[in-house]
């Protein structure tokens, strides 16, 4: 029987990423803006000034507690946790949050965890493995979520602007 173990070394958030929040109030979205502004909700906001202009991982310290990423300008909420890690290690971080915060939400489910702690977040167990292609792929995928979820955006924003056109007659579709 072989021996499928992985090996590799345990380390935490804080060990390869700065841990920081946004400095803004809810009340810093605009309608129409130009950047995401991530909140504890589950989707972004928009703004119209940014702070942040990194990949990023990004998680909910209250509300909904839940993880999200992107890479490019945005704005965060002040209970929202901004994480930047190095490439190489960006999507081990993101799975290690994304199981983290499940545990947090299984917690809270009697009301135990109101909200979630910068020594919460900084504490994140992270495995990096050894095998640097192992590494490589859990990237790619990410990477592969990444495009799927702006392919859906720019599809979203296509659709909410032709809808109207074709309700009001201005655009027909050819049989």
């Amino acid at each position: 029987m072989l021996n499928n173990m992985i090996c590799g070394k345990h380390i935490f958030a804080k060990d390869i990423c700065n841990v920081v929040t946004g400095k803004e109030d809810a009340n810093f979205a605009t309608e129409n803006g130009k950047y995401k502004f991530f909140t504890c909700a589950s989707t972004p906001s928009l703004c119209d000034e940014y702070v942040f202009e990194s990949k990023s991982i990004l998680i909910a310290g209250n509300g909904e507690f839940n993880v999200k990423h992107y890479d490019g300008k945005f704005n965060a909420y002040q209970r929202t946790y901004v994480l930047s890690p190095e490439p190489e290690l960006y999507g081990l971080l993101y799975l290690s949050s994304l199981y983290r915060i499940n545990s947090f939400k299984s917690g809270s489910a009697g009301s135990i965890v109101k909200f979630i702690t910068k020594g919460d977040v900084e504490n994140i167990p992270v495995f990096i493995p050894n095998d640097t292609e192992l590494i490589k792929s859990i990237n790619s995928l990410v990477h592969f979520q990444d495009q799927v979820s702006i392919e859906n955006e720019q599809l979203c924003t296509l659709r909410d602007w032709l809808l109207p056109m074709l309700m009001n007659g201005q655009a027909t579709i050819e049989d």
